[in-house]
């Protein structure tokens, strides 16, 4: 190839190069979002792994909220393993800790941190639901509406299958969509 076509090569490729990033550069608003939470999902999704200590993740990967009401939760995670069965439950520390998503089936139990003040004084009722196929909610378990002075509550299950599952959250009586928190937990996915 000759010096002069050489040049002119690299010149046109320049110039596509420098065309492509300016397209990438001035559409990135309707691809970028999509694109940044894509990859979000994946990394989440990919390094699912238990905190070391409880400041390892931050308040807002664990929020739940609705209009009223915000509740941080922390989900603790017991495999299911010949080393688990039939041993106490009360031992926090060999569980493992998570948010909303937990890597297989066993024991969890959920934390909920009621965040405002005045709800501490208002009823708070719990309920974990495994979500079917078809979108129906099966209950699990359930704890009654009763206040939690402390702001702390918790309620245990087993996760029998990997799945899409649902904790409810309901301040006083509920009677309307802002008064219940939902967050959706994903067990093995």
């Amino acid at each position: 190839m000759t010096p002069t076509g050489r040049l002119n090569l690299i010149l046109f490729l320049g110039i596509v190069l420098l065309g492509g990033v300016n397209g990438a550069v001035f559409s990135y608003g309707w691809w970028g979002p999509a694109f940044n939470q894509y990859v979000s999902d994946f990394w989440k999704a990919h390094t699912l792994k238990p905190a070391v200590k409880a400041g390892d993740r931050t308040i807002s990967e664990c929020l739940g909220v609705s209009d009223f009401y915000s509740v941080h939760l922390t989900t603790y995670f017991l495999a299911d393993s010949s080393e688990s069965a039939g041993g106490a439950t009360d031992d926090l520390t060999k569980y493992d800790e998570y948010c909303d998503r937990v890597p297989g089936t066993g024991k969890v139990i959920f934390s909920i941190t009621l965040m405002e003040k005045e709800a501490r004084g208002e009823t708070v009722a719990l309920s974990f639901f495994q979500e079917e196929s078809d979108g129906a909610l099966r209950p699990i378990n359930s704890l009654p509406s009763k206040p939690y002075p402390s702001g702390f509550a918790t309620l245990d299950a087993t996760v029998p299958h990997k799945g899409k599952y649902v904790l409810k959250v309901a301040f006083g009586e509920a009677k309307n969509k802002e008064d219940t928190i939902e967050m959706p937990i994903r067990v093995g996915q």
